[in-house]
């Protein structure tokens, strides 16, 4: 199917049916049941949701209960490769108290534990939407809030990775400010496409850092739509990084079709047409 050799994977939740309408979020009651769709489906990884709203019942938050996914990766064949970290798009790095700030760091230094305890070898922090870093006082913020945490990250040998909506130079240079090489890229292919950003552009200006592929398609100034529908120019994107000879995962992160009763396609339908769209630009 691939000439990558990263792994093909989706987003928690998109193996479930929707809840509330939300386009993502962690399934509490299917989270077992999507390793053996994805393994059905053929797909060889599931990237975790880490969610304010919910982060008590994670069980990726718990301890002594997380070890639960290492043995379900250890029956279905399916791996967790990365955690994508919503929880700090409502409780921020930056632009906070330094009483909060100091909370949301030991709520990150928890969940890095834990990822360690079962192998999970990277954490995404969004920085877009509601927590998006409107100046250069944000960055600075982020900067010294997040540094010591990238230390710590790398003693578990666990590498952090952001999302922006900044542009190629500035996240570039964004990147720059940190002290540590233990600071990495995730690349939405939608979000980028959506902010009318030049996916040759972007991949040459920080190609190397990039370490996670989210695989999405929105429109210009709009919101995400089935893959093709938007403005997302996939043969762009996969040329680029085939350029740089990226080997890392790439990730549905993609439009449902299955929100209401009428429409007459379900959540495995939908991702078997997915896997058909982006075969082409794979291989």
């Amino acid at each position: 199917m691939k000439d990558f050799p990263g792994k093909i994977g989706v987003m928690q939740g998109r193996l479930s049916p929707p809840k509330e309408n939300l386009i993502q979020h962690y399934p509490i009651d299917s989270w077992e049941q999507e390793f053996s769709i994805c393994r059905n489906l053929g797909l060889d990884c599931i990237e975790w949701v880490f969610e304010f709203t919910n982060f008590k019942q994670n069980i990726l938050f718990d301890i002594d209960d997380c070890i639960q996914i290492q043995s379900i990766i250890n029956n279905t064949g399916v791996s967790v490769n990365s955690v994508v970290a919503d929880y700090f798009m409502v409780k921020k790095l930056f632009d906070e108290s330094k009483e909060d700030i100091k909370l949301n760091i030991l709520t990150l230094k928890k969940l890095l534990i834990n990822c360690n305890k079962i192998n999970i070898p990277i954490v995404e922090i969004p920085f877009v939407d509601a927590s998006s870093m409107k100046n250069n006082e944000d960055k600075i913020q982020v900067v010294e809030n997040l540094s010591s945490t990238l230390k710590f990250a790398s003693e578990l040998e666990i590498k952090i990775s952001v999302e922006t909506d900044l542009d190629p130079l500035e996240f570039r240079n964004f990147i720059n400010m940190f002290d540590t090489d233990n600071i990495y890229i995730n690349y939405d292919m939608g979000n980028s496409a959506s902010l009318g950003f030049s996916p040759i552009e972007e991949i040459k200006t920080y190609g190397e850092k990039i370490i996670n592929v989210h695989i999405k398609d929105r429109i210009l100034n709009g919101s995400t739509v089935p893959l093709g529908s938007g403005d997302t120019n996939f043969y762009e994107v996969f040329s680029s990084l085939k350029e740089i000879d990226y080997n890392g995962d790439f990730i549905f992160q993609s439009a449902r079709h299955d929100f209401n009763s009428s429409s007459n396609k379900n959540y495995i339908n939908v991702m078997k047409e997915y896997l058909d769209f982006t075969k082409k630009y794979l291989a």
